[in-house]
């Protein structure tokens, strides 16, 4: 009798396995389960959505000018730092300017002498014109003295350049801001050895700035100036500032295959400083009053409509999913452009969605299913 119940039981085992075998089987070929599925829906709208590429970029100065000494010495002054204001005109720095005073010094002493040897040549010149007029010298005895007149004139004009451009190397000893701006860089400190081939500092004018970055090759066909731009800092929670593409370089770099854009922006505020990061977003296409679905409502699929893939997506109609393929355009952030497949007003399924078959019973959750029903009389 034992037995006899232990085969019962065995064998009843046995159908409640083939039982769930079955039903495993009838989901795996696509019918739809007795227990509706709880599910959330979004309704679908219309809105503009835009097409936007981003790139990390550097924030670099309109005009940045490095400063050189043009005299090899030792700088003995050095009255500048790092993200001081200037004026054009203002010191820099001086160097070292003995050689220099000395140079000077002798450059007039030469021209001082050339200049009363022209004088007494002039003195000469002149008594021997009286002379000639009188018979009492030759007309080859004042042509020598008056040839002589000639050269030391011309030794003085010689003479006078020489002492300019000795006052001029002297005042270059003075190293002055060539333009007005802010200081970026210094790079040598007082007591180190200048040279025309060592910039001293550099100097940017902030009030305007440029954002630059490196583009892919394959993204030049969606660019061109005048696009909107959005910029932001990063690390930075202000809100993104808007700009325009500014330029965009007509040739390509052959290593990297990119091309230099630029966005030239306001910075009275001095906020943006050279150097920095920045985060680009440049609006390379816009539509106005598409279909508009979240992104996680769409599923990629391996069919395609001519070259371009097709996504699933779940509606839900009468109270059952509905499965549809869609083809999309636009994406922006985490939302998507429909082209076909979809319309507004419906109500598509973006949780749920993956493990539901076509027809299978669902009901939303709970806030949507209140928000769905007609309300009643109050």
């Amino acid at each position: 009798m034992r037995r006899t119940s232990t085969v019962i039981r065995f064998f009843g085992f046995l159908t409640l396995i083939a039982a769930a075998s079955c039903g495993l089987v009838a989901k795996e070929k696509g019918q739809p389960a007795d227990n509706p599925r709880t599910v959330e829906v979004v309704t679908l709208g219309t809105d503009s959505l835009a097409e936007r590429i981003a790139y990390t970029g550097e924030v670099v100065g309109r005009t940045e000018i490095r400063v050189f000494s043009p005299i090899p010495e030792r700088i003995v002054a050095l009255p500048i730092r790092e993200g001081q204001r200037v004026a054009k005109g203002e010191v820099l720095a001086v160097v070292r300017a003995q050689s220099l005073d000395e140079g000077v010094r002798a450059a007039a002493g030469g021209l001082d002498a050339a200049r009363a040897q022209r004088d007494s040549m002039l003195d000469q010149a002149e008594r021997l014109r009286r002379l000639k007029a009188t018979g009492a010298i030759t007309d080859s005895q004042l042509l020598t003295v008056e040839n002589q007149l000639t050269s030391s004139q011309a030794q003085v004009r010689q003479l006078e350049a020489t002492v300019g451009q000795a006052q001029q190397r002297r005042g270059d000893a003075i190293v002055r801001a060539p333009i007005e701006g802010v200081l970026g860089q210094v790079f040598l400190k007082e007591g180190d050895f200048a040279a025309p081939q060592l910039p001293i500092c550099t100097i940017v004018e902030m009030d305007v700035v440029r954002l630059e970055a490196r583009v892919p090759e394959t993204d030049l066909p969606k660019l061109a100036e005048g696009q909107s731009v959005t910029y932001q800092l990063f690390g930075s929670s202000d809100e993104p500032r808007t700009a325009q593409v500014t330029q965009l370089s007509p040739v390509l770099d052959r290593m990297s295959r990119t091309a230099k854009l630029e966005v030239e922006v306001q910075n009275a505020d001095h906020a943006l400083r050279p150097g920095m990061l920045i985060r680009l977003s440049v609006e390379v296409a816009r539509r106005e009053g598409v279909v508009v679905a979240p992104s996680d409502g769409l599923t990629v699929t391996t069919e395609h409509k001519g070259d371009e893939p097709l996504y699933r997506a779940v509606v839900v109609k009468d109270g059952k999913a509905q499965e549809r393929m869609v083809r999309v355009g636009l994406r922006e952030g985490t939302r998507t452009e429909v082209l076909e497949g979809l319309a507004a007003g419906e109500q598509l399924i973006v949780r749920g969605q993956h493990v539901l078959v076509n027809g299978e019973s669902v009901i939303l959750t709970p806030n949507e299913a209140k928000a769905a029903a007609p309300s009643g009389k109050e």
